[in-house]
């Protein structure tokens, strides 16, 4: 039986409909689909406060499976069984759940704050890969370098994560897949781009793919267990994950592209809007006056990837008033 991976997402995917207004979803070719979501305006301003709080509610779901929190609440209750004995079973693991929840999410606060190779604007758009990729994708999240960070991984700079699931295909059809993200969250748009589309090709570039492919898989295959528990034909999965192995032969390759960027148009039609409903509007007909532009200087710069040209790439575009802004609301409530 084919594994469910959509039924091992446990955050709430309807979040992107809340922080997110959904402009287009555009095929350029039979590889290459463009996806474009703007920030919901509040009033007629836009900011990053319920965005950055929204990704923070999920935080704790990014650096830990539910399946590792569950477990944690289990040796909690074992542990503190005789401290709860006026309280319903019930009661207890709720007020356990709480507790170890909260430490979760300390834990991965820590992890945010500590300097890295990596900024942290880097990570928050790590953190916003996840949670648009299993909400909007519907694939689970089976390895990321949040967890995983060695000084080898951090010297090659491997992908933004690996997902697994169902990915449809123009013609309707669905396949098995497997995911490697990337994410940018820059204010120049261009050199985002760019820079996402080398780091793709570094897994298909003959003199270093061996080395990126491996590490990725086996990162992948080494915390299967924190991360699905006993939910799932464990074989199976470690089956996907080798690259030996016919299951994985028989799935495709699928890259999430994601790319926030700033656009400095979104300042004029800030101060011309006069209610939230006309700024929304003002930027649906700003952003569609410019599809086909943007739709064809993506296909002309992944032309200039011949092999990416081979695989499925998946770009999820965010254009924004301020990438700082962004950054900055993340620094301020983590």
């Amino acid at each position: 039986m084919a594994i469910d991976f959509s039924g091992l997402i446990t955050i709430n995917k309807k979040w992107v409909d809340n922080e997110f207004n959904h402009h287009y979803t555009e095929k350029v070719n039979d590889k290459l689909n463009i996806r474009l979501y703007s920030i919901k305006p509040s009033g007629t301003t836009i900011n990053s406060i319920s965005l950055a709080n929204t990704l923070l509610d999920i935080l704790p779901y990014y650096f830990k499976s539910k399946s590792e929190i569950d477990k944690q609440v289990q040796r909690e209750i074992s542990k503190t069984i005789n401290d709860y004995t006026s309280a319903s079973d019930i009661d207890q693991k709720e007020e356990i759940a709480k507790i170890v929840h909260a430490r979760t999410y300390r834990e991965a606060k820590s992890f945010f704050k500590k300097k890295s190779s990596d900024s942290k604007s880097g990570k928050y758009g790590e953190l916003l890969l996840f949670g648009l990729v299993e909400a909007v994708f519907d694939c689970k999240m089976i390895a990321h370098k949040i967890t995983n960070l060695t000084n080898y991984h951090d010297e090659v700079k491997g992908g933004d994560g690996i997902f697994m699931g169902n990915y449809k295909l123009p013609n309707g059809n669905i396949e098995v897949a497997y995911l490697i993200g990337e994410s940018k969250v820059w204010k120049d748009y261009s050199g985002a781009k760019k820079d996402a589309l080398e780091s793709i090709n570094r897994f298909y570039d003959s003199k270093i793919q061996a080395d990126f492919k491996t590490l990725e898989f086996f990162i992948a295959q080494k915390d299967i267990e924190k991360v699905v528990g006993n939910q799932i034909d464990i074989d199976e999965l470690y089956d996907r994950l080798d690259q030996k192995s016919e299951l994985f032969k028989s799935q495709i390759a699928v890259h999430p592209i994601l790319i926030m960027y700033e656009t400095k148009n979104y300042n004029n039609l800030m101060k011309n809007a006069l209610n939230c409903t006309e700024l929304t509007n003002l930027i649906d007909i700003n952003i569609k006056s410019k599809l086909d532009k943007t739709l064809e200087k993506i296909a002309l710069k992944v032309k200039e990837f011949p092999e990416l040209e081979k695989v499925f790439l998946d770009f999820i575009l965010i254009p924004t008033n301020s990438v700082a802004d962004f950054n900055d609301t993340m620094d301020n409530l983590i």
